[in-house]
Protein backbone atom coordinates (compact mmCIF):
# COMPACT_ATOMS: atom_id res chain seq x y z
CA UNK A 1 0.00 0.00 0.00
CA UNK A 2 1.70 2.88 -1.51
CA UNK A 3 2.38 6.42 0.94
CA UNK A 4 3.05 9.71 0.12
CA UNK A 5 6.60 9.08 -0.19
CA UNK A 6 7.07 6.23 -2.28
CA UNK A 7 6.69 7.56 -5.60
CA UNK A 8 9.37 10.32 -6.84
CA UNK A 9 10.70 11.76 -9.88
CA UNK A 10 13.29 13.52 -11.72
CA UNK A 11 16.61 16.11 -11.37
CA UNK A 12 17.82 19.17 -12.38
CA UNK A 13 21.38 20.15 -11.81
CA UNK A 14 22.26 23.89 -11.28
CA UNK A 15 25.77 25.30 -11.57
CA UNK A 16 28.52 24.90 -9.35
CA UNK A 17 29.55 28.58 -9.18
CA UNK A 18 29.30 30.62 -5.76
CA UNK A 19 26.01 30.84 -4.83
CA UNK A 20 25.04 34.19 -4.12
CA UNK A 21 23.82 35.91 -1.34
CA UNK A 22 20.63 35.94 0.08
CA UNK A 23 17.99 38.39 -0.21
CA UNK A 24 15.95 39.25 2.52
CA UNK A 25 13.59 36.70 3.90
CA UNK A 26 10.07 36.84 2.76
CA UNK A 27 8.70 36.75 6.42
CA UNK A 28 10.51 40.05 7.58
CA UNK A 29 8.22 41.82 9.35
CA UNK A 30 7.80 45.65 8.51
CA UNK A 31 6.38 46.92 11.88
CA UNK A 32 5.89 50.76 12.18
CA UNK A 33 4.80 50.60 15.85
CA UNK A 34 6.83 50.67 18.74
CA UNK A 35 4.95 48.54 21.94
CA UNK A 36 5.67 49.43 25.65
CA UNK A 37 7.65 46.18 26.12
CA UNK A 38 9.34 43.38 24.59
CA UNK A 39 6.85 41.21 23.26
CA UNK A 40 7.86 37.40 22.35
CA UNK A 41 4.87 37.16 19.29
CA UNK A 42 4.08 39.90 16.18
CA UNK A 43 2.04 39.68 13.44
CA UNK A 44 0.68 42.61 10.93
CA UNK A 45 -3.10 40.73 10.70
CA UNK A 46 -4.25 42.50 7.55
CA UNK A 47 -2.38 43.13 4.33
CA UNK A 48 -2.18 46.92 4.49
CA UNK A 49 -0.74 46.80 7.62
CA UNK A 50 -3.51 48.76 9.64
CA UNK A 51 -3.55 46.38 12.47
CA UNK A 52 -0.34 45.46 14.44
CA UNK A 53 -0.59 42.29 17.63
CA UNK A 54 1.52 41.86 19.65
CA UNK A 55 1.21 39.43 22.43
CA UNK A 56 3.02 37.24 25.02
CA UNK A 57 2.12 34.20 27.84
CA UNK A 58 3.02 32.50 30.50
CA UNK A 59 1.64 29.49 32.20
CA UNK A 60 -1.86 31.21 33.06
CA UNK A 61 -2.24 34.36 31.27
CA UNK A 62 -1.77 35.94 27.83
CA UNK A 63 -0.61 39.67 27.43
CA UNK A 64 -2.00 41.56 24.10
CA UNK A 65 -1.37 44.84 22.66
CA UNK A 66 -2.93 46.08 20.17
CA UNK A 67 -1.40 49.13 17.30
CA UNK A 68 -4.20 50.49 14.95
CA UNK A 69 -4.20 53.40 12.66
CA UNK A 70 -7.45 54.45 13.46
CA UNK A 71 -8.80 57.42 15.84
CA UNK A 72 -12.06 55.41 16.48
CA UNK A 73 -13.30 51.59 17.99
CA UNK A 74 -11.30 48.55 17.65
CA UNK A 75 -12.00 44.97 18.05
CA UNK A 76 -10.56 41.95 18.49
CA UNK A 77 -11.61 38.51 19.47
CA UNK A 78 -11.43 34.75 18.89
CA UNK A 79 -13.81 33.05 16.98
CA UNK A 80 -14.31 29.18 16.39
CA UNK A 81 -14.61 29.07 12.96
CA UNK A 82 -13.43 32.45 12.19
CA UNK A 83 -16.61 34.33 11.72
CA UNK A 84 -18.29 36.95 13.65
CA UNK A 85 -20.46 34.43 15.75
CA UNK A 86 -20.20 32.92 18.02
CA UNK A 87 -17.27 34.75 19.19
CA UNK A 88 -15.25 35.99 22.33
CA UNK A 89 -14.39 39.93 21.44
CA UNK A 90 -13.17 42.98 23.09
CA UNK A 91 -14.16 46.11 22.10
CA UNK A 92 -12.28 49.32 22.86
CA UNK A 93 -12.04 52.92 22.14
CA UNK A 94 -9.96 56.45 23.87
CA UNK A 95 -12.06 59.15 23.66
CA UNK A 96 -11.09 62.83 25.27
CA UNK A 97 -8.51 61.03 27.19
CA UNK A 98 -10.17 58.46 28.30
CA UNK A 99 -10.09 54.83 27.39
CA UNK A 100 -13.50 52.64 27.16
CA UNK A 101 -12.68 48.88 27.18
CA UNK A 102 -14.93 45.94 27.70
CA UNK A 103 -15.44 41.85 26.96
CA UNK A 104 -18.37 40.93 24.92
CA UNK A 105 -19.85 38.00 22.90
CA UNK A 106 -21.46 37.40 19.64
CA UNK A 107 -24.37 35.64 18.91
CA UNK A 108 -25.86 37.15 15.27
CA UNK A 109 -24.83 39.78 12.96
CA UNK A 110 -25.07 42.59 15.19
CA UNK A 111 -23.45 44.68 18.43
CA UNK A 112 -21.79 42.54 20.30
CA UNK A 113 -23.58 41.97 23.55
CA UNK A 114 -21.27 42.88 27.15
CA UNK A 115 -20.46 40.15 29.22
CA UNK A 116 -21.73 39.83 32.48
CA UNK A 117 -18.37 39.00 33.75
CA UNK A 118 -15.29 40.88 32.05
CA UNK A 119 -12.67 38.63 31.85
CA UNK A 120 -10.07 40.60 29.82
CA UNK A 121 -9.12 42.95 31.45
CA UNK A 122 -7.25 46.92 30.18
CA UNK A 123 -4.10 47.68 31.49
CA UNK A 124 -3.76 51.06 29.15
CA UNK A 125 -5.13 52.58 26.23
CA UNK A 126 -3.90 55.84 24.60
CA UNK A 127 -3.91 57.48 21.17
CA UNK A 128 -0.77 58.20 19.66
CA UNK A 129 0.11 59.13 16.43
CA UNK A 130 -2.92 58.94 14.38
CA UNK A 131 -3.14 55.17 16.01
CA UNK A 132 -5.17 53.86 18.89
CA UNK A 133 -3.07 51.79 20.97
CA UNK A 134 -4.54 49.14 23.80
CA UNK A 135 -3.39 46.85 26.16
CA UNK A 136 -5.01 44.24 27.96
CA UNK A 137 -4.86 40.58 29.65
CA UNK A 138 -6.97 37.66 30.23
CA UNK A 139 -6.50 33.98 31.42
CA UNK A 140 -5.35 31.63 28.96
CA UNK A 141 -8.20 29.22 30.39
CA UNK A 142 -11.72 30.20 31.22
CA UNK A 143 -14.56 28.71 32.19
CA UNK A 144 -17.56 31.26 31.31
CA UNK A 145 -20.02 30.54 29.13
CA UNK A 146 -19.19 33.57 27.41
CA UNK A 147 -15.72 33.49 26.67
CA UNK A 148 -13.60 30.95 24.79
CA UNK A 149 -10.10 29.17 26.44
CA UNK A 150 -6.94 29.69 24.41
CA UNK A 151 -5.42 26.20 23.38
CA UNK A 152 -2.38 24.61 21.78
CA UNK A 153 -2.41 24.49 18.37
CA UNK A 154 -4.44 26.83 16.15
CA UNK A 155 -6.64 29.86 17.02
CA UNK A 156 -9.16 31.92 15.04
CA UNK A 157 -8.52 35.54 15.28
CA UNK A 158 -11.10 38.07 14.24
CA UNK A 159 -10.54 41.64 13.97
CA UNK A 160 -12.43 44.87 13.17
CA UNK A 161 -11.95 48.84 13.37
CA UNK A 162 -13.98 51.99 12.47
CA UNK A 163 -12.84 55.45 12.28
CA UNK A 164 -15.37 57.04 14.52
CA UNK A 165 -15.53 56.37 18.67
CA UNK A 166 -19.19 55.45 19.32
CA UNK A 167 -21.46 57.90 21.00
CA UNK A 168 -22.38 55.37 23.97
CA UNK A 169 -21.13 51.69 24.94
CA UNK A 170 -24.02 50.06 23.32
CA UNK A 171 -24.11 52.59 20.33
CA UNK A 172 -21.37 51.10 17.88
CA UNK A 173 -21.26 52.26 14.46
CA UNK A 174 -20.63 49.28 11.46
CA UNK A 175 -17.27 48.98 11.14
CA UNK A 176 -17.51 48.01 7.39
CA UNK A 177 -15.15 46.50 5.44
CA UNK A 178 -12.50 47.10 8.00
CA UNK A 179 -12.78 43.62 9.16
CA UNK A 180 -10.87 40.35 8.77
CA UNK A 181 -9.82 37.30 10.48
CA UNK A 182 -6.63 35.28 10.77
CA UNK A 183 -5.22 32.01 12.32
CA UNK A 184 -3.00 32.13 14.73
CA UNK A 185 -0.35 29.71 16.95
CA UNK A 186 -0.80 32.46 20.10
CA UNK A 187 0.84 29.21 22.70
CA UNK A 188 3.76 28.31 20.47
CA UNK A 189 7.16 29.76 20.90
CA UNK A 190 8.43 32.66 18.52
CA UNK A 191 10.81 31.58 16.35
CA UNK A 192 13.87 33.42 16.43
CA UNK A 193 13.59 35.77 13.15
CA UNK A 194 17.75 36.14 12.31
CA UNK A 195 20.05 34.85 9.52
CA UNK A 196 23.31 34.32 10.54
CA UNK A 197 25.51 36.85 8.87
CA UNK A 198 27.42 34.22 6.42
CA UNK A 199 24.21 32.42 5.30
CA UNK A 200 23.50 31.83 1.66
CA UNK A 201 20.33 30.29 -0.35
CA UNK A 202 19.21 27.43 -2.94
CA UNK A 203 16.35 27.84 -4.64
CA UNK A 204 13.95 24.41 -5.22
CA UNK A 205 11.73 26.29 -8.22
CA UNK A 206 9.14 24.93 -10.51
CA UNK A 207 10.14 26.05 -14.04
CA UNK A 208 7.11 27.81 -15.52
CA UNK A 209 5.42 24.55 -15.83
CA UNK A 210 2.11 24.88 -17.32
CA UNK A 211 -0.80 23.52 -15.28
CA UNK A 212 -3.34 20.69 -16.94
CA UNK A 213 -6.88 21.92 -17.00
CA UNK A 214 -7.74 19.14 -13.87
CA UNK A 215 -8.37 19.12 -10.51
CA UNK A 216 -4.89 17.22 -9.29
CA UNK A 217 -1.72 17.27 -10.32
CA UNK A 218 1.70 16.00 -8.51
CA UNK A 219 4.45 17.81 -10.91
CA UNK A 220 7.67 16.67 -9.87
CA UNK A 221 11.44 18.34 -10.47
CA UNK A 222 14.68 17.24 -9.43
CA UNK A 223 17.97 19.40 -8.31
CA UNK A 224 21.36 18.62 -8.03
CA UNK A 225 23.09 20.78 -5.12
CA UNK A 226 26.28 22.97 -6.38
CA UNK A 227 29.09 22.04 -4.23
CA UNK A 228 28.84 24.57 -1.42
CA UNK A 229 32.20 23.24 0.38
CA UNK A 230 31.56 20.24 2.37
CA UNK A 231 28.95 20.00 5.63
CA UNK A 232 26.80 23.08 6.14
CA UNK A 233 23.41 23.43 7.84
CA UNK A 234 20.30 24.73 6.50
CA UNK A 235 18.55 26.72 9.37
CA UNK A 236 15.67 28.08 8.11
CA UNK A 237 12.87 27.47 4.65
CA UNK A 238 10.09 29.49 3.01
CA UNK A 239 7.84 28.92 0.60
CA UNK A 240 8.20 31.31 -3.05
CA UNK A 241 4.62 31.27 -3.93
CA UNK A 242 4.48 32.91 -7.67
CA UNK A 243 1.91 35.71 -7.64
CA UNK A 244 -1.54 35.14 -8.53
CA UNK A 245 -1.11 31.44 -8.37
CA UNK A 246 -1.65 31.06 -4.45
CA UNK A 247 -5.23 29.79 -5.18
CA UNK A 248 -3.53 26.56 -6.62
CA UNK A 249 -0.61 25.60 -4.97
CA UNK A 250 -2.05 22.90 -2.33
CA UNK A 251 1.61 21.70 -0.58
CA UNK A 252 5.39 20.95 -1.42
CA UNK A 253 7.66 18.94 -0.58
CA UNK A 254 11.48 18.59 -0.90
CA UNK A 255 12.84 14.93 -0.79
CA UNK A 256 16.54 14.08 0.26
CA UNK A 257 17.51 11.08 -2.41
CA UNK A 258 19.65 8.36 -1.12
CA UNK A 259 22.99 9.29 0.33
CA UNK A 260 24.98 6.32 -0.60
CA UNK A 261 23.58 7.02 -4.56
CA UNK A 262 24.90 8.14 -7.55
CA UNK A 263 22.83 9.59 -10.60
CA UNK A 264 23.51 9.34 -13.69
CA UNK A 265 23.40 12.59 -16.01
CA UNK A 266 20.42 11.50 -17.79
CA UNK A 267 18.66 11.80 -14.72
CA UNK A 268 19.37 15.65 -14.46
CA UNK A 269 17.05 18.25 -15.73
CA UNK A 270 13.96 15.74 -15.72
CA UNK A 271 10.23 17.09 -15.06
CA UNK A 272 6.70 14.78 -14.71
CA UNK A 273 4.27 13.63 -12.89
CA UNK A 274 5.34 12.24 -9.10
CA UNK A 275 2.64 9.22 -9.32
CA UNK A 276 2.53 8.49 -12.81
CA UNK A 277 5.83 8.41 -14.74
CA UNK A 278 8.14 8.36 -11.98
CA UNK A 279 11.71 6.83 -13.24
CA UNK A 280 11.98 3.77 -10.97
CA UNK A 281 15.87 4.82 -10.46
CA UNK A 282 14.93 7.71 -8.26
CA UNK A 283 11.88 5.78 -6.19
CA UNK A 284 14.03 5.39 -2.88
CA UNK A 285 14.10 9.02 -3.29
CA UNK A 286 12.03 9.64 0.22
CA UNK A 287 13.38 10.97 2.94
CA UNK A 288 11.41 14.38 3.41
CA UNK A 289 13.79 17.66 4.07
CA UNK A 290 11.37 20.25 3.29
CA UNK A 291 7.39 20.30 3.78
CA UNK A 292 5.06 23.21 3.57
CA UNK A 293 1.11 23.73 2.79
CA UNK A 294 -1.48 26.39 1.78
CA UNK A 295 -1.57 29.15 4.43
CA UNK A 296 2.00 28.08 6.03
CA UNK A 297 4.95 30.43 6.20
CA UNK A 298 8.51 30.65 7.02
CA UNK A 299 10.61 28.01 9.61
CA UNK A 300 13.15 29.10 11.57
CA UNK A 301 15.44 26.43 13.11
CA UNK A 302 16.05 26.46 17.01
CA UNK A 303 19.37 28.02 17.60
CA UNK A 304 21.12 24.84 18.27
CA UNK A 305 19.71 22.68 15.27
CA UNK A 306 20.64 22.20 11.53
CA UNK A 307 19.77 20.26 8.82
CA UNK A 308 23.30 18.85 7.15
CA UNK A 309 23.60 19.50 3.50
CA UNK A 310 26.64 19.14 1.36
CA UNK A 311 28.08 16.41 3.25
CA UNK A 312 30.88 14.96 1.30
CA UNK A 313 29.12 11.39 1.69
CA UNK A 314 26.10 13.00 0.17
CA UNK A 315 24.64 12.26 -3.41
CA UNK A 316 23.17 16.11 -3.35
CA UNK A 317 20.45 15.22 -5.17
CA UNK A 318 16.75 16.54 -4.14
CA UNK A 319 13.11 16.19 -5.44
CA UNK A 320 10.79 19.01 -5.40
CA UNK A 321 7.52 17.84 -5.70
CA UNK A 322 4.59 20.38 -5.67
CA UNK A 323 0.66 19.34 -4.96
CA UNK A 324 -1.76 21.59 -7.77
CA UNK A 325 -5.27 21.87 -6.27
CA UNK A 326 -7.32 23.06 -9.66
CA UNK A 327 -10.81 22.63 -8.90
CA UNK A 328 -12.07 25.06 -11.73
CA UNK A 329 -9.88 23.05 -14.51
CA UNK A 330 -7.81 26.63 -14.90
CA UNK A 331 -5.74 25.83 -18.60
CA UNK A 332 -3.87 29.29 -18.83
CA UNK A 333 -1.61 28.75 -15.05
CA UNK A 334 2.04 28.55 -15.36
CA UNK A 335 3.66 28.00 -12.52
CA UNK A 336 7.44 28.75 -10.80
CA UNK A 337 6.57 28.44 -6.99
CA UNK A 338 8.48 26.33 -4.72
CA UNK A 339 10.63 26.13 -2.06
CA UNK A 340 13.83 28.57 -0.43
CA UNK A 341 16.51 26.63 1.91
CA UNK A 342 18.99 29.12 3.74
CA UNK A 343 22.21 27.24 5.06
CA UNK A 344 25.44 28.73 6.53
CA UNK A 345 28.86 26.84 6.94
CA UNK A 346 28.63 27.88 10.98
CA UNK A 347 27.82 24.12 12.42
CA UNK A 348 25.28 24.11 15.51
CA UNK A 349 25.52 21.55 18.30
CA UNK A 350 23.07 19.40 16.40
CA UNK A 351 21.99 17.57 13.21
CA UNK A 352 18.80 17.93 12.90
CA UNK A 353 15.90 16.26 10.52
CA UNK A 354 12.07 15.31 9.30
CA UNK A 355 10.42 12.46 9.59
CA UNK A 356 6.95 11.30 8.78
CA UNK A 357 4.30 9.59 10.36
CA UNK A 358 0.74 8.95 10.50
CA UNK A 359 -1.82 6.75 8.93
CA UNK A 360 0.05 5.57 4.57
CA UNK A 361 -1.64 7.58 2.04
CA UNK A 362 -3.51 4.53 0.59
CA UNK A 363 -7.43 4.12 -0.34
CA UNK A 364 -7.53 1.34 3.19
CA UNK A 365 -8.08 4.99 5.12
CA UNK A 366 -11.80 5.35 5.21
CA UNK A 367 -13.99 7.70 6.08
CA UNK A 368 -17.92 6.85 6.18
CA UNK A 369 -20.61 9.71 5.50
CA UNK A 370 -22.50 10.78 8.78
CA UNK A 371 -20.03 11.22 11.65
CA UNK A 372 -19.64 14.35 13.61
CA UNK A 373 -16.38 12.92 14.68
CA UNK A 374 -14.98 10.23 13.04
CA UNK A 375 -11.19 9.47 14.51
CA UNK A 376 -8.81 7.88 11.80
CA UNK A 377 -5.48 6.55 13.35
CA UNK A 378 -1.74 5.59 11.76
CA UNK A 379 1.11 4.50 14.44
CA UNK A 380 4.97 3.87 13.76
CA UNK A 381 5.22 0.56 15.57
CA UNK A 382 7.81 -0.79 18.27
CA UNK A 383 9.76 -2.42 15.16
CA UNK A 384 10.88 0.91 13.86
CA UNK A 385 11.85 2.83 16.70
CA UNK A 386 13.68 0.76 18.22
CA UNK A 387 15.81 -0.04 14.87
CA UNK A 388 16.14 3.97 14.08
CA UNK A 389 16.89 4.94 17.34
CA UNK A 390 19.10 1.31 18.93
CA UNK A 391 21.83 4.19 18.81
CA UNK A 392 20.38 6.64 20.95
CA UNK A 393 19.16 4.97 24.02
CA UNK A 394 18.22 8.27 25.39
CA UNK A 395 16.37 8.91 22.86
CA UNK A 396 15.94 11.78 19.86
CA UNK A 397 13.96 15.22 20.90
CA UNK A 398 11.15 16.64 18.98
CA UNK A 399 11.41 20.23 18.60
CA UNK A 400 8.88 21.33 16.22
CA UNK A 401 5.78 19.60 13.96
CA UNK A 402 4.04 19.65 11.03
CA UNK A 403 0.25 18.45 10.66
CA UNK A 404 -1.46 17.47 7.52
CA UNK A 405 -4.85 16.54 6.94
CA UNK A 406 -7.07 17.71 4.03
CA UNK A 407 -10.96 19.34 3.85
CA UNK A 408 -12.70 16.97 6.65
CA UNK A 409 -10.02 17.19 9.31
CA UNK A 410 -10.93 18.96 12.73
CA UNK A 411 -7.90 18.31 14.52
CA UNK A 412 -4.37 16.46 14.34
CA UNK A 413 -3.11 14.81 17.51
CA UNK A 414 0.42 13.21 18.01
CA UNK A 415 1.08 10.82 20.82
CA UNK A 416 3.67 8.72 22.23
CA UNK A 417 2.63 5.10 23.55
CA UNK A 418 5.28 4.00 26.36
CA UNK A 419 4.80 1.10 28.28
CA UNK A 420 0.95 1.22 27.50
CA UNK A 421 0.82 5.31 28.43
CA UNK A 422 -0.34 7.63 25.91
CA UNK A 423 1.21 11.33 26.54
CA UNK A 424 1.12 13.98 24.32
CA UNK A 425 3.49 15.49 21.53
CA UNK A 426 1.10 18.02 20.69
CA UNK A 427 -2.48 18.49 19.41
CA UNK A 428 -3.98 20.93 17.51
CA UNK A 429 -7.62 20.71 17.97
CA UNK A 430 -8.45 23.51 16.08
CA UNK A 431 -6.78 22.31 12.65
CA UNK A 432 -7.49 24.30 9.85
CA UNK A 433 -7.04 23.47 5.81
CA UNK A 434 -5.97 26.55 5.15
CA UNK A 435 -3.41 27.59 7.94
CA UNK A 436 -0.93 24.74 7.67
CA UNK A 437 1.84 25.92 9.96
CA UNK A 438 5.29 24.07 10.96
CA UNK A 439 4.92 25.41 14.60
CA UNK A 440 7.69 24.73 17.34
CA UNK A 441 6.99 23.19 20.36
CA UNK A 442 6.58 24.92 23.98
CA UNK A 443 8.86 21.96 25.29
CA UNK A 444 11.07 19.53 23.22
CA UNK A 445 9.82 15.78 23.66
CA UNK A 446 12.18 12.75 23.87
CA UNK A 447 10.96 9.53 21.71
CA UNK A 448 13.11 6.45 23.15
CA UNK A 449 13.76 2.98 21.13
CA UNK A 450 10.53 0.67 22.01
CA UNK A 451 8.15 3.82 21.81
CA UNK A 452 5.17 4.13 19.56
CA UNK A 453 4.17 7.60 17.75
CA UNK A 454 0.72 7.44 17.04
CA UNK A 455 -0.93 10.13 15.10
CA UNK A 456 -4.75 10.71 15.23
CA UNK A 457 -7.06 12.79 13.01
CA UNK A 458 -10.61 13.87 13.60
CA UNK A 459 -12.78 14.40 10.81
CA UNK A 460 -16.26 15.91 10.11
CA UNK A 461 -18.27 14.41 7.31
CA UNK A 462 -21.52 14.45 8.54
CA UNK A 463 -22.33 16.60 5.38
CA UNK A 464 -21.05 14.09 2.81
CA UNK A 465 -23.02 11.54 1.22
CA UNK A 466 -20.21 9.38 -0.12
CA UNK A 467 -17.30 7.45 1.59
CA UNK A 468 -13.92 9.34 1.27
CA UNK A 469 -11.02 7.48 0.70
CA UNK A 470 -7.63 8.28 1.57
CA UNK A 471 -5.28 9.49 -1.55
CA UNK A 472 -3.55 12.13 -3.23
CA UNK A 473 -6.40 14.98 -4.12
CA UNK A 474 -7.77 17.46 -2.34
CA UNK A 475 -11.00 15.49 -2.02
CA UNK A 476 -9.53 13.05 -0.44
CA UNK A 477 -8.01 12.55 2.87
CA UNK A 478 -4.61 12.26 5.00
CA UNK A 479 -3.54 11.74 8.27
CA UNK A 480 -0.06 12.67 8.54
CA UNK A 481 2.54 14.28 10.96
CA UNK A 482 5.73 15.76 10.23
CA UNK A 483 8.48 15.41 12.89
CA UNK A 484 11.75 18.01 13.45
CA UNK A 485 13.98 16.01 16.07
CA UNK A 486 17.82 15.71 16.73
CA UNK A 487 19.80 14.17 16.40
CA UNK A 488 19.31 12.87 13.25
CA UNK A 489 19.07 9.01 12.91
CA UNK A 490 18.27 6.34 10.59
CA UNK A 491 14.66 7.30 9.69
CA UNK A 492 12.41 8.85 6.87
CA UNK A 493 8.87 7.65 7.45
CA UNK A 494 6.95 5.36 9.76
CA UNK A 495 3.26 5.24 9.48
CA UNK A 496 0.43 2.25 9.60
CA UNK A 497 -2.62 1.66 7.63
CA UNK A 498 -5.47 -0.66 8.90
CA UNK A 499 -6.91 -3.70 7.11
CA UNK A 500 -10.10 -3.79 8.25
CA UNK A 501 -9.83 -7.59 9.10
CA UNK A 502 -13.23 -7.39 10.83
CA UNK A 503 -14.60 -6.90 7.06
CA UNK A 504 -11.99 -7.94 4.91
CA UNK A 505 -11.53 -11.99 5.40
CA UNK A 506 -8.65 -12.35 3.30
CA UNK A 507 -5.81 -9.66 2.70
CA UNK A 508 -6.49 -6.55 1.32
CA UNK A 509 -6.45 -6.66 -2.60
CA UNK A 510 -7.89 -3.69 -5.20
CA UNK A 511 -10.55 -6.30 -5.93
CA UNK A 512 -11.41 -6.99 -2.29
CA UNK A 513 -11.15 -3.61 -1.21
CA UNK A 514 -13.36 -2.17 -3.73
CA UNK A 515 -15.81 -4.85 -2.66
CA UNK A 516 -15.53 -3.70 0.99
CA UNK A 517 -15.85 0.26 -0.16
CA UNK A 518 -19.31 -0.67 -2.78
CA UNK A 519 -20.67 -2.59 0.83
CA UNK A 520 -20.13 0.70 2.66
CA UNK A 521 -22.22 2.65 0.24
CA UNK A 522 -24.77 0.57 0.63
CA UNK A 523 -24.70 1.13 4.54
CA UNK A 524 -27.63 3.42 6.59
CA UNK A 525 -24.60 6.19 7.37
CA UNK A 526 -27.21 8.12 9.85
CA UNK A 527 -28.00 5.00 11.66
CA UNK A 528 -25.70 5.50 14.96
CA UNK A 529 -25.40 1.65 15.40
CA UNK A 530 -24.12 1.55 12.06
CA UNK A 531 -21.60 4.45 12.55
CA UNK A 532 -20.49 3.00 16.03
CA UNK A 533 -19.88 -0.29 14.32
CA UNK A 534 -17.48 0.95 11.93
CA UNK A 535 -15.61 3.22 14.00
CA UNK A 536 -14.78 0.27 16.55
CA UNK A 537 -13.65 -2.01 13.79
CA UNK A 538 -11.37 0.63 12.89
CA UNK A 539 -10.09 1.35 15.86
CA UNK A 540 -9.75 -2.47 16.79
CA UNK A 541 -8.03 -3.37 13.26
CA UNK A 542 -4.97 -4.88 12.33
CA UNK A 543 -2.56 -2.93 10.93
CA UNK A 544 -0.18 -2.87 8.42
CA UNK A 545 3.05 -1.04 9.78
CA UNK A 546 5.87 0.68 7.72
CA UNK A 547 9.24 1.72 8.38
CA UNK A 548 11.79 3.65 5.85
CA UNK A 549 15.23 4.83 6.44
CA UNK A 550 17.24 7.36 4.58
CA UNK A 551 18.27 4.67 1.45
CA UNK A 552 14.73 4.60 0.97
CA UNK A 553 13.53 0.35 -0.54
CA UNK A 554 16.40 -1.16 0.46
CA UNK A 555 16.06 -0.29 4.22
CA UNK A 556 12.30 -1.07 3.85
CA UNK A 557 10.20 -3.15 6.83
CA UNK A 558 6.64 -4.22 6.89
CA UNK A 559 5.28 -5.67 9.31
CA UNK A 560 1.61 -7.04 10.36
CA UNK A 561 -0.34 -6.74 13.63
CA UNK A 562 -2.81 -5.64 15.91
CA UNK A 563 -3.43 -2.13 17.65
CA UNK A 564 -0.94 -1.32 20.67
CA UNK A 565 -2.29 -1.18 23.74
CA UNK A 566 -3.24 1.77 25.99
CA UNK A 567 -3.37 1.07 29.29
CA UNK A 568 -3.61 5.26 30.42
CA UNK A 569 -5.15 6.98 27.87
CA UNK A 570 -3.74 11.09 28.02
CA UNK A 571 -6.41 13.27 28.81
CA UNK A 572 -5.82 17.05 28.82
CA UNK A 573 -5.57 18.95 32.08
CA UNK A 574 -8.02 21.45 32.23
CA UNK A 575 -11.69 20.33 31.69
CA UNK A 576 -13.15 23.64 30.93
CA UNK A 577 -11.13 24.48 27.51
CA UNK A 578 -13.93 23.49 25.01
CA UNK A 579 -17.05 26.22 26.33
CA UNK A 580 -19.96 26.84 24.03
CA UNK A 581 -21.12 30.29 23.82
CA UNK A 582 -24.55 31.38 24.13
CA UNK A 583 -26.51 31.20 21.58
Amino acid sequence: MDSILFILCGVCLLTTSALPPPPPPHDVLHTTSTPSEQFSNHEILDDNGIFELFWKYNETHITFEAHVQTLGYVGLGLSAHGKMFPADVVVGWVKDGKTYFTDRHTIGHYEPIIDQSQDWFLIFGKEENDKTILKFVRKILLCDSEDISIEDGTTKIIYAWNSEDPIHETGLSYHGTNRGARNLLLLSPSQHRHLPPDAKHFDFLNKQFHLPARMTTYHCTSFKLPDIGGKNHMVMFEPILQKGNEGVVHHILVYHCPPSKQYDDKFINMEYECYEHAPRELNECRAIMLAWAVGGGPFYFPDDVGMPVGESTDSGVFVLETHYNNPTHLSDVVDSSGLRMYFTPTLRKYDGDIMQTGVAVDPLQMIPPGYASFLSTGYCGVDCTNKAFKDHPEGVKVFGIFPHSHLLGEAVRSRIIRNGVETVIADDENYDFDYQESRLLTEEVVIKPGDIIETECRYKSDDKSTVTLGGLSTNEEMCLVFLMYYPRVDIGQCSSLPIYDMYLKNRPSNENVGNMIKELGKMDWTNKTVQEQFSQATQQSRHFYTCIGKEGYSSYQRTEGPPPTISKKYVPKDVCSKKVLIG
